[in-house]
């Protein structure tokens, strides 16, 4: 099994969800995609944990890909239960389907 790598993601729109990150990230063709909302300091933003293959990760870590003025960096260190808001349903291997999607919303 492929080794799995993780990013934060914030510093989005307060009523971003886990479905508009992975509509989102559908165009990428990632093997594999588990991703969380993760609980805030303030209301005023979103976080996410987004987990994927090793391979893939360079892919999520490419600024250009997301919107400006948010936060991306990698994840270190094991994702806690209590800093979960809204968890993936699965954790399976994925092909996400095409997606005409809108960028999530970005806080200014």
């Amino acid at each position: 099994m492929p080794k799995r790598k993780a990013i934060f993601l914030s510093i989005l729109g307060p009523s971003t969800t886990v479905n508009d990150i992975t509509n989102y990230l559908s165009s990428l063709k990632l093997q594999y995609l588990q991703c969380n909302r993760l609980k805030t300091k303030f209301q005023s933003y979103a976080s996410f944990h987004i987990e994927v293959y090793e391979c893939d990760l360079q892919l999520l870590l490419d600024a250009s890909f997301w919107p400006e003025s948010c936060l991306i960096t990698e994840f270190y260190g094991k994702l806690r239960k209590d800093q979960i808001s809204q968890a993936v349903t699965s954790e399976s291997v994925i092909n996400l389907p095409e997606s005409n999607s809108s960028t999530p919303t970005v806080s200014k």
